[in-house]
């Protein structure tokens, strides 16, 4: 689903020290002072809807001409009998080129896209984004306006299969203004049904920053800048968008244009003719009452212009205002006029600071460095050599940084800290000051001053020995400076469920063999030999649940006769919140009660090996779920997925087992990791 999907997908598997200016300019979160209560947290500008008579050519030229980054395949729209493509910008909003279906009945298509083409193309929709339709119609049915029915649809055409995020249920919900009172230049309102929008505006620079990278179109566009909205009477129109209570940023008598304030840059635009035969008044002549024009915000006007000068002749453009604004004609864009302006400095800026999946250049280089200087040099030291404090350890090791550059272990670790140490977490959703992408970059700093140009490949098969020797092993080798119980003495904790959860057997086992270079840990490789590597490996997996627990606290993988814990109790009485997620305090208080249930590990067999809740069955979301699901009883039984992201990968476990007719179903909120950090019982696994 559109950008957050792609999004959201990627970030499954994965500054504050900015300028004042950047910071008030860019970063701060939306609040409702910002936008009007109707849009809830909604991200502003959801879509405006290009209506064509023949799509496959109109996304072709949008393509091929205008130099949009037009996806592949289509999708549902909210109205029966088309098919749109949704053309995603990073700031989360769009451009919907939308068509009729040729071969559908009359009766069935709607009749105002059917009037509306009969007589041209261009935009007759727009929509902003609301995190709840319901809110929206309510509050503007409270101001007096006549409202439609709200409309719940799907956006893909395609039938979900396997593990999958759709549940393949409407993902989508619309409230328009009723048809009697509704005129093109009043918007819709659209909410993703599950999509998190409180995070989503809390970690606005993460997925603003990644959309740039994804959502990649060759004309430089970055996001909608306003729409632009002809009408007859400004004044009329001016107090509709009043009583909504958007924010009046200026009325310019002398251009007849009003200009609201939605949330960051964006805006709409209100402009009436100021002569019988100007643009406006010719739009209106034919269209009536809607969308004139979009503004798009471009990354180099310049550039932008360069790209359509050699795509368009020579009258479709026109650059204004001391080339501030390039304007392409509504008989060269489908029937609207396309602006496109220089996005705002702070915010182009904020982009060159957050690029961590590039080599960095020095933008990058000096906000990572100031993170770094802000967070971790109080422990790691000022040069990153370690042991200024805590004995934090050295994040010079190239051995440290390139084993761990393909896994998750360091990004865990700056994420969710390390319980009973000083390594505090540092994401923001753990309470901590720095976002997803801030993490990624300052993860890329410390690889590219280490020296890191290519992982170290580790196999992530289990390693085997004996647990015994290895404890002996520990205690003559290790304990002086891991301590006897693995609490950290001259060198890191290594009895902390965190490093244990998020370190492989091989990455453990190169550490020994290894050493850590730039650091008091040697290389063990030459003193001891192979079964005694592998016997120490295995004695440190086997403390995953304790430095205290039997030494065979291991367990295999539950056959399908085992996968109900207490078949013969009773289900326990869980509340959800969001009607999904289910709190870690609630599942321990059921798993003591010895409450019946099923715990499904949503992360792959090799994270379930290291760590996992005692009775949980691994079931990898990106294997095949025919394989199990019939096992899983579907009655009363909760059954409750986990994973480490917390939510992504349980998520797709969970809305597939709900697509295949399973009632109770819970993610753990927390996730692994926090259940650990809270000191929650967990164990490895053969």
């Amino acid at each position: 689903m559109k950008v957050a999907s792609n999004l959201l997908e990627h970030l499954k598997s994965i500054s504050v020290s900015f300028l004042l200016l950047i910071l008030l300019a860019v970063s701060a979160c939306t609040t409702e002072k910002e936008q009007p209560f109707l849009m809830g947290t909604g991200f502003g500008i959801n879509n405006a809807t290009l209506i064509v008579d023949d799509l496959k050519s109109a996304s072709a030229y949008y393509k091929d001409t205008l130099g949009f980054d037009v996806p592949d395949e289509t999708q549902n729209s909210a109205y029966a009998g088309s098919k749109s493509f949704y053309i995603s910008f990073p700031d989360l909003s769009a451009l919907e080129i939308l068509a009729l279906n040729d071969s559908i009945a009359d009766d069935i298509k709607p009749q105002f896209i059917s009037a509306f083409l009969k007589n041209n193309e261009g935009i007759r929709m727009y929509s902003l984004s609301s995190s709840s339709a319901d809110s929206s119609s309510a509050w503007l049915a409270s101001k007096g306006f006549l409202m439609d029915s709200i409309k719940s649809y799907r956006s893909s055409s395609e039938t979900p299969d396997g593990w999958s995020w759709d549940n393949g249920e409407p993902d989508e919900r619309r409230v328009d203004f009723a048809s009697l009172n509704q005129s093109g230049n009043m918007p819709g309102f659209v909410e993703y049904i599950d999509f998190d929008y409180p995070a989503t505006l809390k970690q606005w620079k993460t997925y603003y920053s990644y959309g740039r990278r994804y959502d990649d179109h060759p004309n430089g566009v970055v996001g909608t800048a306003a729409i632009i909205i002809a009408v007859e009477d400004l004044d009329a129109a001016r107090q509709e968008f009043t009583k909504m209570e958007f924010n009046e940023l200026e009325i310019d008598k002398s251009k007849n244009l009003a200009r609201f304030k939605l949330i960051r840059n964006q805006e709409i635009h209100l402009i009436a003719p100021t002569a019988t035969d100007d643009d406006i008044s010719e739009f209106l002549k034919t269209n009536g009452s809607g969308v004139f024009a979009l503004r798009f915000e471009v990354e180099d006007i310049n550039e932008t212009h360069n790209y359509l000068q050699e795509r368009l002749p020579e009258e479709a453009l026109m650059l204004t205002d001391s080339a501030q604004r390039l304007v392409v004609f509504k008989d060269y864009a489908r029937g609207v006029q396309l602006e496109f302006v220089q996005e705002p400095q702070e915010q182009g800026a904020m982009a060159l600071m957050l690029r961590p999946n590039d080599k960095l250049d020095s933008t990058a280089i000096l906000h990572a460095s100031e993170l770094y200087t802000k967070y971790c040099a109080l422990c790691h030291g000022d040069d990153r050599q370690g042991y200024a404090a805590d004995n934090a350890p050295s994040l010079r090791s190239h051995s440290l940084l390139a084993t761990s550059q393909g896994t998750n272990f360091m990004r865990y670790t700056i994420q969710y800290g390390r319980a009973n140490t000083a390594m505090a977490g540092y994401r923001d959703l753990q309470g901590g000051p720095l976002e997803y992408i801030e993490i990624e970059l300052l993860l890329k700093w410390l690889e590219e001053t280490a020296g890191v140009e290519k992982a170290v490949e580790l196999s992530r098969e289990p390693v085997k020995g004996d647990v015994e020797l290895g404890q002996k092993l520990y205690n003559t080798n290790c304990a002086v400076c891991h301590g006897k119980d693995g609490e950290g003495i001259s060198a890191p904790a290594l009895g902390n469920p965190m490093l244990l959860a998020t370190a492989t057997d091989h990455f453990l086992r190169y550490a020994i063999a290894e050493g850590r270079d730039g650091t008091p840990m040697i290389a063990f490789k030459d003193s001891l030999d192979s079964d005694e590597l592998d016997a120490l490996t295995a004695f440190l997996r086997s403390r995953a649940s304790g430095w205290d627990v039997p030494k065979k606290d291991t367990v295999s993988i539950p056959r399908p006769e085992n996968y109900v814990l207490n078949p013969n109790n009773k289900a326990p009485n869980f509340t959800l919140k969001e009607g999904k997620y289910l709190s870690a305090e609630q599942l321990i208080k059921a798993m003591r009660d010895s409450s019946r249930l099923v715990l499904l590990d949503a992360r792959s067999e090799v994270a379930w090996r290291q760590m996992h809740i005692p009775g949980s069955i691994p079931v990898p979301y990106y294997e095949e779920p025919e394989n199990f699901v019939k096992d899983i009883p579907n009655d009363s039984t909760w059954v409750v997925a986990y994973c480490a992201c917390p939510h992504a990968a349980s998520e797709r476990v969970m809305n597939t087992l709900r697509r295949n007719g399973f009632k109770n179903t819970a993610i753990l909120d927390e996730g692994i990791l926090v259940w650990a950090q809270m000191g929650f019982p967990v164990q490895n696994g053969n």
